[in-house]
């Protein structure tokens, strides 16, 4: 496929345009659109970016005061929560950025 193909294809994702329908654009089969990587990425990309546009205009709304869109923001933000595993301060793996002391009391750690 062509590069003006593909942003076809991207663009049509940023529009939530149906795969059928996109095809018929850029003139390819569905089958066609389906064995491309290239083609299912671009498309995905496309509907991100919409997603991404249309957040950042309900975030700004919602700094602005507007009552809708903070209610609407609170929702995003309960969906895009990271789960980031806690860490056990204890696990071997566990790293604080500082020296590890010597198990044993010795002479440069006199307990």
């Amino acid at each position: 496929m062509t590069e003006e193909q593909y942003q076809a294809i991207e663009d049509c994702g940023a529009a939530e345009m149906p795969v059928d329908e996109t095809c018929e654009i850029v003139e390819i089969t569905e089958k066609e659109f389906y064995e491309d990587a290239q083609a299912i990425k671009r498309y995905r990309k496309g509907q991100l970016q919409t997603k991404l546009k249309i957040r950042q205009a309900v975030i700004r709304m919602a700094k602005d005061g507007v009552p809708q869109m903070a209610k609407i923001y609170k929702e995003f933000s309960k969906v895009a929560l990271i789960e980031i595993p806690k860490q056990d301060p204890f696990d071997d793996e566990f790293d604080d950025g500082l020296p590890d002391l010597p198990d044993q009391p010795g002479k440069d750690n006199e307990a």
